[in-house]
């Protein structure tokens, strides 16, 4: 499944590039801030969440090598093994620097592509006899010359310096998503998204460790009323628990399908500190889950 980026997208893409060669990281990532969130950013002090999040992508994040090496997707998947959870990671079909490498005779009928250094750089393949393979090459190549960081301002994606493909065992049409959200290598809330295959027909919804629902809304997805927790939940949240205690903050997906679990993705910047929570009382008591002092020590 080959989408086509619209043409307001590539240009929003080629200003915010640009812009990240000459203006200084601190003021593009208020001026973002003040577009997406209509709120001012406080980066001497901050409080939410957001804020938070904000402070450690600028001054944290790229400067801890392990951070950068499992933002990246194959790194991820090398931390994942020695984290003891191998066996949860979705199959790996093959690893190539470049998309004219991949022998696609060698590939199943359906497969995923994927750029390690970013995020939605993904190519879908439900049946490789209907892809167009010159044209996922170009798309392909085109996202490996991409700095992922410059756009949102996450300049830990921008220290991978590997930039890789990937390709990955299709998971099937029907797969849901759990991501945990862990202070410290504590678990302390889930964000789950169904029908990840046709994204804008999605639905989300953020829930309590129990399974209660949480009464925020994204105004861009149809809201998840409620969830029943598969039979391998508490698994999930053994695996996130271990993944996350390295880290005073990150979030650890998993993909589910009818009767399996897999690793996802380790994501440090949910939103690139700019995800819309409301009410505000929750971006308020989120952030004072993160203990900024403590990451402000070992930074020095």
């Amino acid at each position: 499944m080959l989408q086509r980026e619209s043409m307001a997208y590539k240009i929003r893409r080629r200003i915010q590039a640009s812009a990240s060669r000459v203006l200084p990281k601190e003021t593009l990532s208020k001026l973002y801030y003040r577009i997406v969130l209509h709120k001012k950013l406080d980066l001497k002090d901050p409080k939410t969440f957001n804020e938070k999040i904000q402070w450690m992508k600028l001054y944290c994040y790229p400067k801890d090598p392990l951070v950068v090496e499992v933002t990246d997707k194959y790194g991820a998947r090398e931390y994942v093994s020695r984290k003891g959870y191998g066996d949860k990671l979705v199959p790996l079909h093959g690893v190539w620097k470049k998309a004219e490498d991949i022998d696609w005779e060698a590939l199943p009928e359906s497969f995923v592509l994927k750029c390690t250094h970013g995020c939605a750089y993904n190519i879908v393949v439900p049946a490789k006899r209907d892809l167009d393979k010159k044209a996922a090459v170009k798309q392909l190549n085109a996202w490996l010359k991409e700095d992922f960081g410059a756009f949102n301002i996450e300049p830990h994606y921008s220290e991978i310096k590997r930039r890789r493909i990937i390709c990955e065992e299709f998971l099937g049409n029907k797969l849901i998503d759990y991501k945990f959200f862990c202070f410290g290598g504590k678990p302390q809330f889930i964000y789950v998204s169904s029908d990840l295959i046709h994204d804008r027909e999605a639905q989300m919804g953020f829930f309590e460790l129990d399974g209660g629902k949480i009464p925020l809304k994204r105004d861009d997805y149809a809201d998840l009323k409620e969830i029943v927790p598969p039979p391998f939940y508490s698994e999930m949240l053994s695996a996130a628990e271990s993944l996350s205690g390295d880290f005073p903050f990150v979030r650890v997906d998993f993909f589910i399908t009818e009767d399996r679990w897999f690793f996802a993705e380790l994501t440090f910047t949910p939103g690139a500190g700019m995800m819309p929570i409301e009410p505000e009382s929750y971006d308020i008591e989120w952030g004072k889950l993160i203990d900024l002092d403590a990451v402000k020590k070992k930074t020095r």
